[in-house]
């Protein structure tokens, strides 16, 4: 066997390896998921808006509709003038027993818009623990008892979920979900299970206000684009436990062009590659497809049918996980189109790699910055740093 086809071959079975043990980490996970009574403390959610996001009132609606005896929605947006806050607006109206507070505008508080709106939102709250949730997330009508009771821990100090992507309409959209189910949430899973490091996604965090602010607040992670993964490092070095909820919350991606995917997958890259050189070189090997693919084409050109075989193999189970993934995750399975757009998805995010190592700014937002170590942003024109104004509650 040429030595160039067997390596190839090895290098797609470490790959194959890594990535059945994730998947393996997730389906123990939500294995786990059962109805644990426990405290119910009130909770304040902090709802940053920018832009009118898919099905964002539905996503809204599903928080309103949370069973748990005490909650309010704050919802705002850095521009006061943001579509958004209209339809946080319409849901007012339409629950007028769920306390919702409507925060037009956030001052310039920092780099990471996230924050700076976050910021403004916390200042409104008013009970002592918070959770901070996404736009495009939506829940089940248990989702804050089942976060509370995972913070019933006195040891626990933030609780997160497992993203689960759903919507699918366009190839994009696709590709954003299909990564999401297959990569980042069994990455999630097994890095909190075999490495016992905790990866916090920020679409879905819950923790004490009190325990935020002995570590700094938000002002820590002001200038950090990885602001969710820097906050769950900081819980995890004060002595607390970073709790991964078993119960998925979806994030509705459902009309994304191809070229919005591949612009948000090469911003996560820098980010990771800032965050943790070491494991973001090592990323490839957490993605078979390429390998298999390699020695596929390798072992037809060297007319070698073993090789084909077993790297056929190989994709079949790397594609069989996948589709048990989507369906523990999404309710249906992977599809012609989906493995399809599985192996588009993952030879994309393989050429965005290395080009994530060598660019040095971003845009998020419309927010143009540059990036370093540990994801910190600066300014790439200082001088034209946004002001925006007050931010103004509006009254119901």
């Amino acid at each position: 066997m040429p030595m160039g086809l067997l390596v190839l071959l090895v290098l797609a079975a470490v790959s194959l390896a890594l990535f059945a043990l994730s998947h393996a980490s997730l389906h123990v996970k939500l294995h786990t998921r059962r109805a644990r009574p426990g405290p119910t403390p009130p909770i304040s959610v902090l709802k940053p808006l920018k832009g009118v996001d898919e099905d964002l009132y539905e996503n809204l609606a599903s928080l309103a509709r949370q069973d748990y005896p005490s909650f309010e929605l704050v919802l705002g947006a850095e521009d006061p003038c943001d579509p958004a806050l209209e339809v946080a607006r319409q849901l007012r109206s339409d629950f007028p027993r769920v306390p919702i507070q409507i925060v037009a505008g956030a001052p310039y508080f920092g780099m990471n818009p996230k924050v700076t709106n976050l910021v403004s939102l916390g200042g409104r709250a008013k009970h002592a623990h918070w959770l901070v949730s996404d736009s495009n997330v939506r829940v089940g009508p248990r989702y804050l008892c089942e976060l509370a009771s995972e913070l019933a821990d006195p040891a626990v100090g933030l609780v997160h979920s497992l993203i689960a992507g759903t919507g699918d309409a366009t190839l994009g959209a696709r590709c954003e979900n299909l990564h999401l189910n297959s990569f980042i949430a069994p990455g999630v899973a097994g890095a909190e299970r075999v490495a016992g490091i905790p990866t916090v996604i920020g679409k879905s965090m819950l923790f004490r206000r009190a325990d935020l602010e002995a570590l700094g607040g938000f002002a820590r992670v002001r200038d950090v684009l990885a602001e969710d993964y820097v906050l769950g490092r900081a819980f995890e070095a004060d002595g607390w436990t970073v709790a991964l909820s078993p119960h998925p919350v979806q994030a509705v991606n459902a009309r994304w062009s191809l070229s919005r995917f591949i612009e948000r997958h090469l911003r996560w890259g820098q980010m990771r590659w800032q965050i943790s050189p070491a494991t973001f070189l090592a990323e490839p090997l957490l993605n078979p497809t390429p390998w298999l693919m390699a020695a596929s084409a390798l072992a037809i050109i060297h007319a070698r049918t073993v090789p084909l075989g077993l790297a056929m193999l190989g994709l079949g189970l790397e594609l069989t996980l996948v589709d048990a993934a989507m369906r523990a995750l999404q309710g249906r399975g992977l599809g012609l189109r989906g493995a399809a757009a599985l192996i588009l998805k993952d030879l994309l995010v393989l050429g965005l790699w290395p080009l994530a190592m060598l660019k040095r700014t971003i845009c998020w937002r419309g927010n143009e910055a540059r990036i370093g170590a540990g994801s910190v942003l600066r300014p790439v024109h200082p001088e034209l740093r946004p002001r925006a104004p007050e931010p103004a509650e509006e009254a119901a």
